[in-house]
């Protein structure tokens, strides 16, 4: 169970430094704001996904 904490926190780091280049591509103009949205919302919904199971996996190794 640690390697899926430990997966899901790389995850999360990676979906991170993600967001940050898709806010980068669109303030240099790159990205159109329709592009963007879609990304940053599916980015969102992403991110919301790993936490949850970031979360559970972390209470299950507490209980194991």
């Amino acid at each position: 169970m640690r390697e899926k904490v430990h997966f899901y926190a790389m995850a999360l780091g990676s979906l991170t430094e993600l967001q940050n280049q898709i806010l980068i591509a669109k303030d240099v103009g790159y990205m159109p704001n329709e592009v963007f949205r879609q990304l940053w919302d599916d980015a969102i919904v992403t991110n919301k996904l790993i936490s949850g199971l970031l979360r559970k996996s972390k209470t299950l190794t507490k209980t194991a």
